[in-house]
């Protein structure tokens, strides 16, 4: 619960000693610039904030317990900052439990918000993180499996109650031991002072601290109580507490490597990286350009995904991973010849849920769906490109097809496109129309309500102009593309 306790007038929770000021607990493991967290604690925002961390490689947890892991929504900003999930180690008890409380990570749904975005690691042998062994050390919480682990010459054991006798070979010759001793009082799901004391004489650490340390003890007391024992080398945690860990060589686990591995693949629905969507450039640049991070744009209306527009969007996503870019697409919704020329707008063949859903399967990180309004379609080709393209989305590279219209009455083309990436420091490649086929892997996305509508469903998946009746044939026709008012992409 932290020290002060809520409602509690106890002299430790009243008390002055910023030691008694107890956070949630948990560790950083740093070694070279990088950092693995144990435990996402409710304290878990604040405690980063005070340490000024600016960076998060992986995440190790204890248990499900809510005092260990409703911080975990707090990871966003990692994410966000280093564009990548981060991997998280654990049992599979503890992920059952963080499927079902943060049930919105893993739904695997297009986004207009952040949402943690991780990939989930069930552990039972050693891995490596920062170059060095990691050992779970399985531990018993009451009657619940937990994990402790060891790094280097450390473990870190919070919230038990027992060592299984299985698990003592992995805490031998130690340095440093960090240590549950919630009270004197027994618990039915925590070491005491003294369960503590015995487990501290049985491993022999160089030093040992004590931690999830209630209101019961008092820091200075305590520790004046632990001296006269004879025990110097055992102490009460703190929080801001930090000492230096011997390293392990990774070669150590090398023989184990194997099984190892093996047990770090992710199950499904371990995986959480998403879509994010913005309905603004502004929006996109807040989120990415914050942090310096440019972007690969695809351009257009995208409507229905046909093999054409997959294979922008593919082009876009591999030039992205090549440039440590943000693979975008940039779109519309109404449609531009839905404002411009309504009365001959023909029906969208998907949603925008459809959409969404469609980028995410290609593997885009983020999408923009700028609303068309007449304002946008007054914007000449060169105002588009330097206010959206380069102020707002900071582009490094457009990808169109060879019919690309865009700006005030369809002014641009693909030549000045390529002007203007020329004047503006970004590469303009036109996707050459694609082998069409009968059929695509998104073909299954459609639910279209009529026969009719099955018809441009299927053309729009697969890119084959299926013959409907001669009044479709006419409006959607198997004739040359059609130019939007605005930019729009049809190989």
């Amino acid at each position: 619960m932290g020290v002060p306790t809520l409602g509690c007038p106890c002299r430790v929770c009243k008390s002055s000693d910023p030691h008694d000021k107890r956070l949630r607990p948990s560790i950083l493991v740093s070694r070279g610039g990088q950092n693995v967290l144990i435990d996402t604690t409710p304290d878990f925002r604040q405690q980063a904030l005070r340490i000024g961390l600016e960076r998060l490689d992986a995440i190790l947890l204890t248990h499900g317990h809510a005092d260990h892991i409703l911080g975990f929504d707090d990871i966003r900003p990692f994410n966000i900052r280093q564009r990548s999930a981060l991997p998280v180690y654990s049992n599979e008890e503890t992920f059952r439990v963080i499927r079902r409380v943060f049930a919105y990570v893993f739904d695997d749904k297009p986004t207009l918000s952040t949402v943690p975005s991780v990939t989930l690691n069930t552990v039972q042998s050693p891995f490596e993180l920062l170059g060095i062994p990691f050992v779970p050390v399985p531990l018993l919480h009451g009657e619940m499996e937990v994990l402790g682990f060891r790094f280097g010459q450390a473990a870190y054991l919070t919230d038990f109650s027992k060592v299984p006798d299985s698990s003592m070979a992995r805490l031998e010759g130690l340095d440093e031991l960090v240590v549950d001793a919630l009270r004197d009082i027994p618990h039915p799901m925590h070491q005491t002072v003294e369960q503590a004391l015995a487990l501290i004489q049985q491993l022999k650490p160089r030093r040992a601290w004590f931690t999830h340390i209630a209101h019961d003890l008092p820091h200075a007391e305590t520790n004046d109580r632990l001296l006269k024992m004879g025990l110097p080398h055992v102490q009460l945690a703190y929080d801001g507490l930090e000492f230096e860990v011997q390293a392990d060589a990774a070669k150590e686990i090398s023989h184990q490597r194997g099984a190892s591995q093996a047990s770090l693949e992710a199950p499904p629905g371990a995986r959480s990286t998403r879509l994010s969507a913005f309905s603004s450039s502004q929006a996109w640049a807040s989120r990415y350009a914050t942090f310096g991070h440019a972007s690969v744009l695809a351009i257009g209306n995208f409507d229905g995904i046909h093999l054409g527009h997959q294979a922008i969007l593919r082009a876009t996503v591999e030039r992205a991973r090549a440039l440590d870019a943000v693979s975008t697409a940039l779109t519309f919704d109404p449609s531009p010849r839905k404002v411009l020329h309504p009365e001959s707008a023909p029906l969208r063949l998907s949603t925008n849920a459809q959409r969404m859903e469609w980028f995410n399967a290609l593997g885009l990180e983020a999408v923009v769906v700028l609303p068309f309004t007449l304002d946008l379609a007054r914007l000449s080709p060169g105002e588009f490109v330097e206010q959206i393209l380069v102020r707002d989305l900071h582009v490094r590279a457009v990808l169109v097809g060879e019919n690309f219209r865009f700006g005030h009455k369809q002014a641009g083309d693909v030549k000045l496109l390529t002007e203007l990436g020329k004047e503006h420091g970004f590469d303009v490649v036109i996707v050459p129309p694609g082998r069409l086929s009968r059929r695509s892997s998104l073909q299954h996305h459609h639910s279209p309500r009529s026969r009719r509508r099955r018809r441009f469903a299927r053309w729009a998946s697969s890119g084959t102009a299926l013959r409907a009746n001669r009044r479709s044939s006419q409006r959607h026709g198997n004739g040359p593309p059609v130019h939007l008012p605005y930019p729009e992409s049809r190989p």
